[in-house]
């Protein structure tokens, strides 16, 4: 009996156990965090991180928890841990795939009923770039969209089918129609970034010097709330309540997320987040951010109630949009990036 009770706990040290792994899905470069037993404390600096055909050595080891970096690899893979000969069951991590590069998105992307991605080339303060705007298709294919706007900053489809940008240069928002032509919707607004409307087609724009205001169809504005300013521009979003949310990075290291009322009450929503940017809200009301959450950066999903994890493990990004077939698109300041996430975003009605 003692040998045979002997055997059996032999037998459970010697099994390597996956538990879980937080977040699931990454971008390449994201951190994540493995939760595993079995391993053994002699031979910790054995330990593999194996996400499909890329193996990978943790960047922090202990008995029962390693920390890990996302490869630049594609699609869904499976990951496992590996010790000398032994393996761990596998779970599934889902990796962003790299659609294009050599972008220089500033904010979130804008994806059409198509599921065509724009993006931007935004530039440096002033510079005029070959190609203001580019389109990507589904499939990954980029060409240029058009051209001439100084320092395109914030994106986003009206009602009217209309891609709406802003030039922080220009202090401008333009109306890009379905076929193609160019027109001035306001002007003199700043350093115009953010955009969003709301459920009455009106126009909001954020100035990051401050200002959140609102774009009659004439074209006329009118300032609706004042904020603190931002360091690169804010990024907006409205809710199925009717609030409009905004995100901003500051220099404080301890960024909130506000949300204003259609009088322009300013209510705190959530803080405590790093450089949160890129906003967008799913069907079922949770709002999606760009952040960094506890040191770590990545998308965070925050409930109606303020409730806040990290669902993306990623560095660098500056954006985020849903597809119309549930994947989630991701920009950082040079790449275009899709991930199998299986979430619909929320849709302007």
């Amino acid at each position: 009996m003692l040998y045979r009770t002997s055997w059996y706990i032999l037998t459970i040290m010697d099994t390597l156990t996956l538990h879980h792994v937080m977040p699931q899905a990454g971008v390449g470069g994201g951190h994540i965090r493995v939760s595993c037993e079995g391993l053994d404390p002699s031979r910790l600096e054995t330990c593999r991180l194996v996400f499909g055909p890329t193996i990978t050595r943790p960047s922090l080891i202990t008995p029962t928890v390693l920390l890990g970096v996302v490869p630049d690899s594609q699609e869904t893979q499976q990951l496992h841990i590996a010790q000398g000969a032994q393996q761990s069951n596998a779970v599934l991590f889902a990796v962003a795939t790299r659609l294009a590069d050599n972008l220089h998105p500033v904010a979130s992307p804008a994806v059409d009923t198509a599921g065509n991605i724009y993006t931007t080339i935004s530039g440096t303060k002033g510079q005029q770039v070959p190609v203001s705007l580019y389109k990507i298709s589904p499939r990954g294919e980029a060409e240029p969209f058009h051209t001439g706007i100084a320092n395109p900053t914030g994106l986003a489809f009206g009602p009217d089918g209309s891609l709406y940008v802003s030039s922080r240069h220009e202090g401008t928002v333009y109306r890009i129609d379905q076929r193609g032509t160019l027109s001035t919707v306001a002007t003199q607004l700043g350093i115009a970034t953010g955009l969003a409307f709301d459920t009455r087609g009106q126009l909001y724009v954020g100035d990051r010097r401050g200002t959140i205001v609102r774009v009659a169809e004439n074209g006329t504005s009118q300032p609706i709330a004042r904020l603190e300013s931002s360091m690169t521009g804010y990024h907006l979003a409205f809710g199925d309540d009717g609030l409009l949310y905004v995100s901003y990075p500051t220099l404080s290291g301890s960024d909130r997320i506000y949300r204003l009322t259609p009088d322009g009450e300013v209510q705190p929503f959530v803080h405590g987040l790093g450089r949160a940017q890129g906003i967008a809200f799913d069907n079922a009301r949770h709002l999606y951010v760009v952040a960094y959450y506890g040191g770590e950066g990545g998308v965070l999903r925050i409930t109606p109630e303020g409730d806040i994890q990290r669902v993306v493990a990623g560095s660098r990004l500056v954006g985020l949009a849903f597809a119309p077939d549930g994947t989630l698109i991701l920009t950082d300041n040079s790449a275009v990036y899709r991930l199998a996430f299986g979430v619909q975003g929320r849709r302007l009605p």
